[in-house]
């Protein structure tokens, strides 16, 4: 690993990491679950035997894994002793930077089992493989109602991704004029939790499924946020928006659905929106050209094969014309921003 924190590998070990991608995931899910990369930064490093003998399994098995980590880059080997790699410290460990560990789980526990129908669900072109978790409804958003247990895992970790990208909208957009925004699709209200502490003179409703809006008014401890910060169960297609609000945060939702549903469901925004509102429209985002991010590319498989059977990863500019067919007189676009997200700024 380089200064420039890049990793350089052959064309060949590419090739092997694509066709090996299952077993890749594995080995790094593996190390988590054994707390492997806890032991070994608390340890300063490990032997194949200290490892077996730290997770509770046969030296073997514990080669194995040893050796699938340091292949992937993710461990080293100094003086004898396998070591976390800067990689790992950064994004691994639980007190890193960035631990990815609830993408991890997420991806364990709730997507991956589901790619395999990809190529099936791109025929019939809808969601073939929410056949994996059963449950009512024709969305994994709906799926995970009778699952509170996975509900969590997927509400973990989109709560954790929202609110690293959510603080570079703080820092973006001046959201002092505004007196009462709406929160669709606002999850567990981490964003509109930080978004009142961060205005005191703002009040945010999230709008969101009665089983998510039920669980997250209870995680909320601080008197007067309780107060700024409401809950309004409904469903986004079928019901009305809450009343009184001069702006809509329209945050990750337009890479859940197709681009007419989401310029619909914009039309609806616009509507609901007094004369001078504005609409928000905050999402990861692919390149304008179709060719990029590699993040963007790998997600968007998990939209139409299990999520909604109709998104993907737009570009920025796909946001934009959406909310412009919206009926949004003056739109403004913030492009390049961090974590690969875009806002596009729709004013009634």
């Amino acid at each position: 690993m380089t200064a420039s924190r890049n990793i350089t590998v052959t064309e060949a070990d590419y090739l092997r990491i694509i066709i090996h991608g299952t077993t890749a995931f594995e080995l790094l899910r593996t190390g988590l679950e054994f707390d492997l990369f806890e032991r070994l930064e608390a340890a300063g490093g490990m032997t194949v035997e200290e490892t077996a003998e730290a997770i509770g399994v046969e030296p073997q098995p514990a080669r194995i894994l040893l050796l699938g980590l340091a292949s992937l880059r993710l461990l080293e080997k100094a003086d004898g002793k396998y070591v976390n790699s800067a990689l790992v410290k950064r994004k691994v460990l639980r007190d890193g930077e960035r631990f990815l560990g609830p993408l991890i789980d997420i991806q364990a526990r709730i997507i991956n089992a589901s790619l395999v129908d990809f190529a099936e669900s791109m025929r019939q072109n809808t969601n073939v493989g929410l056949r994996h978790i059963e449950g009512p409804g024709t969305t994994l958003y709906e799926r995970l109602t009778a699952h509170p247990e996975l509900q969590k895992v997927f509400y973990d970790n989109m709560g954790d991704a929202s609110k690293r990208a959510f603080a570079q909208i703080l820092d973006q957009y001046d959201f002092s004029g505004i007196r009462h925004a709406i929160d669709i699709g606002g999850g567990d209200g981490t964003n509109s939790v930080e978004l009142a502490r961060r205005y005191p003179n703002l009040e945010v409703t999230v709008f969101d499924q009665e089983s998510v809006t039920r669980l997250a008014a209870d995680r909320i401890e601080d008197p007067d946020l309780r107060k700024r910060v409401h809950f309004h169960p409904g469903d986004l297609f079928a019901d009305a928006l809450p009343e009184g609000a001069d702006a809509i945060l329209f945050f990750h939702i337009f890479e859940i659905w197709s681009l007419e549903r989401n310029t619909e469901l914009l039309r609806k925004c616009h509507a609901a929106l007094p004369e001078g509102g504005v609409c928000l429209v905050y999402n990861f985002v692919s390149d304008d050209e179709g060719t990029g991010s590699m993040s963007g590319g790998l997600v968007s498989p998990y939209f139409l094969t299990l999520a909604s059977g109709e998104g993907m990863t737009y570009s920025a500019a796909d946001m934009e014309q959406a909310v412009r067919d919206a009926g949004f007189s003056r739109v403004e676009r913030h492009a390049g921003l961090g974590f690969s997200h875009a806002l596009v700024v729709g004013h009634k």
